[in-house]
């Protein structure tokens, strides 16, 4: 996973504080993470089932200096018999109490604000021939809070599928299955690929709608191709423990939930989408459930789900925090 896909994005609160500072009462130690994932197979004219179990496992290690975060380190999941080398370690930079710079050995994340809001955070990958900007955000306010953000990337790597992973996660986002992220990925990709052979670009607008502290609903549209999507959150009232973090934005494209946006604890996400170029519309449900200590959250669980016409999957992951 890459310092892109391991991110979340960033919570924009509505009192009189800077962004981009995360200072929470309770500080993040440890996360585990454990999960069950069903499959289904079709194959010779019936289905094959398999089920793969993660006994709960390390995942996070979080490093504070006083209030400051100032590394996470990442672990792959699954193996109860020994602690691996963590696969990433992202460390945080700071102007002042604001965050400006979070990188990892493979990519790094600048953030740059108009005074205490945020401008524009973008994400480069590092490379021997010079480092490479692939996905860039816009922030426009109204008021103290977020309004839109304008997700921007160019599509590289289109004819493999494999390579493209951070492509493909921007449409899952807004696709029920990966099959119609790639469908819609190609599509996009000969609607807008220049004849001089440059890379298709994509510039997204997704607008935010608050009640309160919280998000209430989101809509993002792709102009020229009639591809809409909308999500409406609901929440609980318990704290948030990641309220203020700002640290990576493909998080909310992979998942588009906005955990790191809100005062309290998101409970359902609804997504609606609107695909003329598939063909129709869908909508997807997403619930999660919490274990308390007071108000703070020790586990969040929640259940996936993924169909083609030959593949069915539903993955139940459950995640623990560890509080110092």
């Amino acid at each position: 996973m890459s310092i892109a896909a391991a991110a979340v994005v960033c919570l924009f609160s509505s009192c009189s504080e800077k962004e981009g500072v995360y200072s929470p009462k309770k500080q993040i130690s440890k996360v585990y993470e454990s999960s069950t994932s069903i499959y289904q197979f079709w194959s010779d004219g019936g289905w094959i089932n398999d089920t793969n179990v993660q006994p709960k496992t390390l995942a996070e290690e979080w490093t504070w200096d006083g209030k400051k975060l100032t590394k996470i380190a990442f672990y792959e999941t699954g193996n109860v018999n020994w602690k691996s080398s963590p696969y990433e370690v992202v460390n945080f930079t700071y102007d002042g109490s604001q965050l400006t710079r979070a990188e990892s050995d493979d990519e790094y994340m600048v953030f740059t604000y108009d005074g205490k809001k945020l401008k524009q955070a973008k994400i480069f990958d590092k490379n021997d021939n010079g480092d490479v900007l692939i996905m860039t955000y816009d922030f426009e306010h109204d008021g103290k809070k977020v309004s839109k953000i304008i997700f921007s990337t160019d599509l590289a790597d289109i004819d493999d599928m494999d390579d493209s992973r951070m492509q493909r996660l921007l449409f899952r986002g807004l696709m029920p299955t990966f099959e119609q992220a790639d469908r819609t990925l190609n599509l996009i990709a000969k609607a807008t690929s220049r004849f001089d052979g440059a890379k298709a670009s994509v510039s997204l607008p997704f607008t935010l709608t608050w009640s309160g502290n919280n998000i209430s609903s989101m809509s993002t549209s792709y102009p020229g191709m009639g591809m809409s999507a909308t999500f409406n959150y609901s929440y609980d009232n318990k704290n948030n423990p990641y309220q203020n973090f700002l640290f990576g934005l493909i998080g909310f494209i992979e998942q588009p939930t906005f955990p790191m946006l809100n005062e309290n604890n998101i409970t359902k996400t609804v997504m609606t989408a609107s695909m003329p170029i598939l063909d129709g519309s869908e909508t997807e449900e997403v619930s999660y459930s919490y274990t308390y200590d007071g108000d703070w959250p020790l586990s969040q669980t929640f259940t996936e789900t993924d169909e083609d016409e030959d593949y069915r999957r539903q993955a139940t992951t459950t995640r623990y925090f560890e509080y110092k």
